[in-house]
């Protein structure tokens, strides 16, 4: 009996904690059920957009060609790139920081909307402050000499130089002429000021919408060709006038392009004369039947260049490949110049040494984002004839969108 009775008391304590465990089950379910339901209604609050500032900016318009001022000129695919960039936005007075962004690896054909991030209370402020914008492309300390970064003040921005150094070095001047464009690509700048910001959150942009980039640089191209019947021809070498390239320019212009094509110091140092192509031999100078045919007979400055281009590589026509018919000798890129640049050409022809000057057709004609071709042949007499220049701005078709410089 007493064995029977443990066995009963043993199935109800079984019993009890199964009728417990089943009890807390249902509790817990119940718990859960609430706490869904409790979230499913209430509201889950989306992230806000963040509110942007849109800069508009157009890509750097064709070189200038000189003579007439007679149109424009395409800039090579190179001469257009933008590599990185460079905007900053500033309240107009106080020079506070509004927003600041670096872009690299750009594709830039004609116009590009950069989107800024700005805080939520310039965003809001209904009183807004009008805004300085100031954008650089393809500016380096290794190009340029330059360190921009989001710490750059104004100040600093209006007073940065591309020039030649204390320490030796010389960006796009006569120590070591720069023959191509740098890896960074060529160096251009723009800016806007005290601009009204319009719009309505979350998106703002400047009253005037374009901030119009322009290359802070200028480029000189000497081209060659020789009669067929010209005698020999060795050590020829370009030089350089003193005085007539500054030691350094400004970054960017004191006001917008094109009423402003030029900053230098008030008082600007020039460079020495300098030797910038030397030991150029006959043979590395293209023959043609008819050099004449390439010197500038009042076209188009693109006219012109296409012309000079296609005179430099080998042509097919109707079935006939016809050599080459020009060489480059050099090209540069240069810093611009208030001045008429002047040279020397000199050559050595039958044992003697002769020599031909040069010039610009007139003083500023070498301001930033001009073009320069120097034409010269040898006729069959050994004499060195100069079609002296076409110098042009540096832009593509004024009626597209594309606002190049060379």
């Amino acid at each position: 009996m007493e064995s029977s009775n443990i066995h009963i008391e043993h199935r109800q304590d079984v019993k009890s904690v199964v009728r417990r465990l089943q009890s807390l089950t249902i509790l817990l379910l119940l718990l859960l059920f609430t706490a869904c339901t409790s979230s499913s209604s209430e509201e889950i609050e989306e992230p806000k957009e963040k509110p942007v500032l849109k800069i508009y900016l157009f890509a750097p318009e064709s070189p200038i060609v000189t003579r007439a001022e007679n149109g424009w000129v395409s800039p090579s695919e190179d001469e257009r790139r933008i590599g990185t960039l460079d905007v900053w936005v500033f309240e107009n007075n106080t020079a506070t920081l509004v927003s600041y962004i670096h872009l690299a690896n750009q594709t830039f054909e004609g116009s590009k909307v950069i989107s800024m991030e700005i805080s939520d209370e310039f965003a809001n402020n209904p009183n807004k402050p009008n805004v300085d914008i100031y954008v650089v492309a393809n500016v380096a300390a290794s190009n340029c000499g330059l360190t921009l970064s989001k710490a750059s003040t104004p100040s600093e921005l209006k007073e940065a130089l591309i020039e030649r150094t204390t320490t030796g070095s010389d960006f796009f001047g006569l120590t070591s002429p720069v023959t191509s464009v740098p890896v960074e690509g060529l160096p251009m700048s723009g800016f806007l000021l005290n601009q009204e910001i319009t719009g309505t959150a979350p998106v703002f942009s400047a009253k005037t919408k374009n901030v119009k980039l322009v290359r802070a640089v200028s480029k000189v191209r000497f081209v060659f060709s020789r009669s067929t019947i010209a005698p020999v021809i060795s050590n020829l070498s370009i030089k350089l006038n003193n005085g007539v390239l500054p030691t350094k320019e400004y970054l960017f212009l004191k006001g917008e392009y094109p009423t402003e094509k030029i900053h230098l110091e008030e008082t600007p140092a020039y460079e020495s004369e300098a030797e910038i192509v030397s030991g150029v031999s006959g043979e590395d100078i293209n023959s043609c039947a008819d050099p004449a045919s390439y010197i500038y007979t009042n076209e188009t400055g693109q006219q012109y260049e296409s012309k000079i281009n296609a005179g430099l590589v080998e042509q097919t026509i109707e079935g006939v490949t016809r050599p080459a018919e020009l060489s480059e000798v050099r090209r540069f890129y240069l810093r611009e110049s208030d001045k008429k640049l002047t040279g020397t050409i000199r050559y050595t022809i039958g044992g003697k040494e002769k020599e031909t000057p040069f010039e610009m057709n007139a003083a500023g004609d070498f301001t930033r984002n001009h073009t320069w071709i120097v034409y010269g042949y040898f006729l069959g007499s050994g004499t060195l004839m100069l079609n002296s220049v076409v110098l042009k701005d540096w832009e593509d078709d004024p009626e597209s969108d594309i606002i190049y410089n060379w």
